[in-house]
């Protein structure tokens, strides 16, 4: 594919990132990999393996293409769509282990919330680590000899990532508005559209940096800029009754899910934002499996003794990663109550599109006392 081509399709699947875009499962090849390279795996979401492919530009490595729906690795890690099966059967068909002499390979942390790796390797023999967050980070974690630097570590949401999802939440948005807006008055259309998507990268732009009430707030400044336009351009009643009560109805469709859309918050309006992460130090064995895969940094390491404290568990978005990753079952989630969710609950069930932990993934490990 062309430089153009490839351009206009990563727009494409930005756009409508909310729906899935599989990619054939299996082995890919980075250069010239021989038996000692390191092997990869991935969800077959089209956009994350063409950008991983791209990160590895250079080297020589195997990548390793698990079925996931299509859908991106941490939406399928945390829906039950790429587990521990998916993995070890990735593993298992795709002809890898006949390629490397090793059985080492790299999972994006990420996936820690559905895939546990201690079970990878329980079952097929496979030692699995996980990587950095972001593939652009592969080759300088692989030139340190799979040693992960702290900024490795962390989700972040930048500018990109902001624009990518005021994109996602743009495009359907404003298509399926926009048709409605048709039906009334051809002429409501574009506004319609222009409208909703200045709002939608409105709300990943600035919405997180809103004191107070951010809802109240941003819909009313959206309201009143609404407002405003309308009458300059002469709009009627109707239009004018649209310009006051459309951004409101925009805004609250567009953050429904807010902290679901974004990687720094937890919860929402859900039952698990109620939801506590706790650690019981006398089961923990300094493992640090947990520290290992947290995308929010919220472990810090000890040495005497050998354990890990919340140093910052105001960041927590429960996901789930450390207690699915933990073999002591030294963390766990707490409810409003003070009533704990065991860890299998979180490793078996996984989420719906509405938050709810219903999916049973058919993962129920067998204990083991060692981590990969």
């Amino acid at each position: 594919m062309s430089r153009a081509g490839d351009v206009a399709r990563d727009a494409l699947q930005a756009a409508l990132r909310l729906f899935p875009w599989p990619t054939e499962a299996g082995l890919r090849r980075v250069g010239s990999p021989g038996p000692e390279s390191p092997v990869l795996i991935t969800g077959n979401y089209d956009l994350t393996v063409r950008r991983l492919l791209r990160a590895l530009r250079g080297l020589d490595a195997w990548v390793v293409v698990a079925p996931s729906s299509g859908i991106n690795v941490w939406c399928a890690a945390a829906g039950g769509h790429l587990t521990t099966h998916q993995v070890v059967t990735a593993l298992k068909t795709s002809g890898i282990g006949s390629h490397v002499h090793h059985r080492r390979a790299i999972l994006p942390p990420l996936a820690a919330t559905g895939v546990l790796g201690r079970e990878v390797s329980r079952r097929c023999g496979w030692k699995v680590r996980f990587g950095p967050v972001y593939a652009h980070d592969l080759p300088r974690y692989l030139a340190a000899k799979a040693h992960k630097a702290d900024d490795m570590r962390r989700v972040r949401f930048g500018l990109r990532e902001r624009l990518e999802m005021g994109a996602a939440w743009a495009t359907p948005t404003a298509i399926v508005l926009g048709a409605l807006a048709a039906l009334f008055s051809s002429s409501w259309v574009l506004p319609v559209i222009g409208l909703t998507a200045a709002l939608a990268f409105g709300v990943f732009l600035l919405y997180d940096r809103i004191p107070g009430p951010r809802r109240a707030i941003f819909a009313g400044a959206a309201a009143a800029v609404a407002l405003v336009l309308a009458a300059l351009s002469g709009g009627g009643p109707a239009a004018l009754v649209t310009a006051a009560l459309g951004p409101v109805a925009v805004t609250a469709l567009l953050t429904f899910d807010y902290p679901g859309s974004t990687p720094i918050e937890g919860g929402s309006h859900f039952e698990e934002r109620r939801w506590q992460i706790t650690l019981d130090p006398d089961r923990c064995m300094g493992i640090f499996s947990c520290w290992e895969v947290c995308p929010e940094g919220v472990y810090e390491k000890r040495e005497n003794p050998r354990k890990v404290v919340l140093a910052h568990d105001e960041r927590c978005i429960r996901c789930g990663a450390c207690i699915v990753q933990c073999p002591e079952d030294a963390l766990f989630f707490s409810d409003e109550k003070g009533a704990r969710i065991e860890p299998q609950t979180i490793r078996r069930f996984k989420l719906t599109l509405m938050g709810q932990r219903t999916i049973d993934s058919g993962e129920a490990p067998a204990e083991a006392s060692d981590t990969a």
